[in-house]
């Protein structure tokens, strides 16, 4: 499996493009913002990369899966020795400096867990996700009292947000998993890529200001979300792969979004001072023309680094 993914990884290392060819699906601006503060009856957010978000409304902020290391190509495909990269997390921290309440992990592969301990620390921010991606925070020195494990259909307050949690599915690379398995005891720290496994897969819905937000980091197809979870604000959907693209119609269908933010799309291998370039994997061309052809509801919208957008 380690020697197919490397290949994999190997072909996806050529990235192609940036956000200029789709200019008319970029958003940011908006308003909402009076003196610094987001005001109570909107969400802004920002896009950090990958599948990393940060949300605002009221002067209260939420993170989900951020990471800034990037990951060199040559590290991840040859499996050698990785960790966080304080100066790179100073880099996108210093987007936004400042408390947070809670910071939310999909699941914990490298490049949504990886920076959350520094983070955490930085912020003041706990930290919500599963077993395995608590156990390995834990290892990188998250304290106890600031890591909660949820599990799908717990509900929790903190601040303004309401957050519900959902099972959710990895895409597959040649038919399995990267990086499976679970941890369900504090170890020693990752070293390698491969230490930091999938984990448990979540999803989320997020509820603020009156806006109600569903992310993930992906999927596989014929396994939607709760099809309790309808007529939502936004949709923030992973594509990172082809099994993720292949779900996004049934997806989009049951979720009702007025917009569609198609996510994990750029080449988080590239620092973040190249600025956003799509993977090689990633297609957004094929999502614009799924959407158009399948007649499907929600307007499609896509962010650039560090532009915030309001959601109204």
């Amino acid at each position: 499996m380690k020697t197919a993914l490397c290949g994999l990884i190997l072909f996806a290392h050529v990235a192609h493009g940036g956000l200029a060819r789709y200019s008319a699906f970029v958003v940011s601006g908006g308003g909402g913002v009076v003196g610094g503060v987001v005001q109570p009856d909107v969400v802004r957010i920002t896009y950090l990369g990958v599948n990393g978000y940060r949300f605002e409304t009221a002067d209260h902020a939420l993170l989900v899966d951020p990471y800034f290391t990037r990951v060199g190509f040559w590290s991840a495909a040859f499996n050698r020795p990785i960790a966080s990269s304080r100066e790179h997390v100073d880099e996108g921290y210093n987007h936004f400096p400042g408390r947070v309440d809670t910071i939310l992990v999909t699941h914990a592969h490298f490049d949504h867990l990886m920076d959350v301990p520094d983070l955490m620390h930085r912020t003041g921010a706990d930290l919500l996700s599963g077993p395995t991606a608590i156990n390995l925070a834990r290892s990188l020195g998250a304290l106890a009292k600031d890591c909660k494990i949820v599990k799908p259909g717990d509900v929790r307050t903190m601040g303004p947000w309401t957050i519900r949690v959902l099972a959710a599915q990895h895409d597959r690379l040649l038919g399995k998993i990267p990086f499976p398995g679970r941890i369900e005891t504090q170890l020693r720290p990752p070293r390698k890529a491969s230490d930091w496994v999938v984990g448990e897969p979540l999803a989320f819905v997020i509820e603020a200001a009156g806006k109600k937000i569903y992310i993930d980091s992906g999927g596989v197809p014929g396994a939607p979300p709760d099809a309790r979870i309808r007529n939502v604000d936004l949709a923030i959907l992973g594509v990172a792969l082809p099994d993720s693209r292949r779900r996004f119609a049934e997806v989009v269908r049951q979720l009702q979004p007025r917009f569609i933010l198609p996510s994990h799309q750029d080449d988080f291998f590239a620092p973040l001072y190249r600025g956003f370039v799509f993977g090689k994997l990633t297609n957004f061309r094929q999502l614009v023309r799924i959407h158009k052809r399948q007649e499907l509801p929600g307007r499609l919208i896509l962010l650039d680094y560090f532009r915030p957008w309001t959601l109204r």
